[in-house]
């Protein structure tokens, strides 16, 4: 007696039930070109709501390439302290030293655009998504996506791009500015990319919020309630 094999019909196809279902796939090169577009289609936007806009973006287009994929989340404390230390390690010293020229350029990539009366509670948003949204964000699409797929060192190249893309409408008027952003964001991209390859995604985000939270946010209030002062 033949055996039937589970999961099929009499004329041999596949049976409704054994069939995936169809999944939408969203090439990442292409999830690139859509954050860049969208960076460079909302320039006239005020930097509040472009910042947050594409940030989103990135979020968004996460979601949609991970579309019927099974998403584990797995975390330990010792990940998130391992990150939190190595980013404390990296941003301390460096806010430390160049806190004051921190202070002046910061508001410059995120309130400048704007009127201080306007940038306030708008200013105020942005420096809090610094430490979650914006990490989350750019850890899930650049690591999570683009260095799977990508590999390492293109990642890093595409990452250090889109801090140009974000910032070029605050920063553009000040090249070095600008070009002090570049040659950090492509810093910072390696070493977020070298601790998702190396320990875990937990670990890369954990370092980024905290480098953030100490070399971004904290300067940025200081530098933010000036701004409002004068």
């Amino acid at each position: 007696m033949t055996k039937r094999r589970s999961g099929s019909t009499h004329s041999g196809k596949p049976s409704p039930t054994s069939a995936s279902r169809p999944r939408l796939k969203l090439d990442p090169y292409f999830a690139c070109l859509i954050y860049g577009a969208a960076g460079l289609g909302t320039i006239k936007l005020g930097t509040s709501p472009r910042l947050l806009l594409l940030w989103t973006t990135l979020l968004v287009l996460w979601i949609v390439f991970r579309e019927g994929q099974t998403i584990k989340l797995r975390y330990t404390f010792a990940d998130v302290g391992r990150g939190a230390v190595i980013g404390l390690a990296l941003s301390l010293p460096l806010v430390l030293l160049a806190f004051r020229s921190l202070a002046t350029a910061i508001p410059i990539l995120f309130v400048s655009s704007e009127q201080p009366t306007l940038a306030g509670p708008a200013g105020t948003t942005i420096f809090a998504s610094l430490v979650l949204v914006a990490p989350l964000a750019e850890e899930l699409f650049f690591r999570d996506i683009l260095q799977r797929a990508a590999g390492l060192w293109i990642t890093i190249g595409i990452y250090a791009a889109a801090g140009v893309i974000l910032y070029l409408p605050t920063a553009g008027s000040y090249p070095a500015v600008l070009a002090a952003v570049s040659g950090a964001t492509a810093i910072l991209g390696a070493l977020y990319a070298f601790l998702h390859e190396r320990y875990s995604s937990i670990v890369a985000f954990a370092c980024h919020a905290t480098v953030n939270l100490v070399l971004l946010s904290l300067p940025a209030l200081v530098g933010h309630l000036e701004l409002l002062r004068s």
